[in-house]
């Protein structure tokens, strides 16, 4: 009797670390579905309240950073530099917008706001800022030789704004510092109002 009862056992014990395995993943679905939908709620909120201090192009440029994976706090980053400039001169933001949709349809540089954002918790030393670095001012040198310094900065932006609104990048993202400090190594120099610069110590792979 016993002999037989083992084999009922171990299967009967079976289904239970089924049954367990099974209510075990979908606990963790739904604990995911719920974070999904919170994030979605929040990223609703923060539209909402775009939409009251920035011009619809802006909003939607802003949800498309997000969309495209870019981290919330270089948007947040984004959004309060577009508040003054939205305010200051309204007339240029269709033009201005018109240029940003262009470039972030350029795979470098999503790979630049992606690359940016995986590094804002790591150290000033990150290798990875270096080398955005070098792929940065790569990128900006081949524009302004191709379309013109003048399109790679066309803000109109006197140099006391433009050093606030860089301010309240660099306290607000540590990480972009040390990369402006990199990339004016490399010959361009500032991060709301860009500009051509001699470099500092020469080209690509100074550290």
């Amino acid at each position: 009797m016993i002999a037989e009862e083992v084999p009922a056992a171990v299967e009967q014990l079976t289904h239970l670390r089924v049954a367990a395995a099974v209510e075990d993943i979908d606990k963790r679905l739904r604990a995911e579905i719920r974070e999904r939908q919170r994030h979605r709620e929040r990223i609703a909120r923060l539209a909402a309240g775009d939409s009251l201090a920035l011009p619809q192009d802006v909003v939607e440029y802003l949800d498309r950073l997000r969309a495209l994976g870019v981290d919330e706090r270089i948007v947040q980053v984004e959004r309060d530099g577009w508040i003054p400039l939205a305010a200051r001169s309204p007339e240029r933001v269709p033009e201005w917008m018109e240029r940003k949709r262009e470039q972030i349809e350029d795979p470098q540089i999503i790979d630049f706001y992606l690359t940016l954002s995986k590094a804002l918790d790591r150290t000033d030393d990150d290798p990875r800022l270096v080398d955005l670095a070098d792929k940065l001012a790569a990128y900006i040198t081949q524009i302004a030789n191709e379309q013109g310094e003048f399109y790679v900065d066309d803000t109109g932006i006197e140099p006391p704004f433009a050093e606030l609104l860089d301010t309240h990048v660099f306290d607000t993202l540590p990480p972009a510092r040390r990369l402006i400090e990199l990339l004016t190594k490399r010959g361009w120099a500032g991060w709301t109002k860009l500009e051509r610069v001699n470099p500092t110590r020469g080209a690509a792979g100074t550290r």
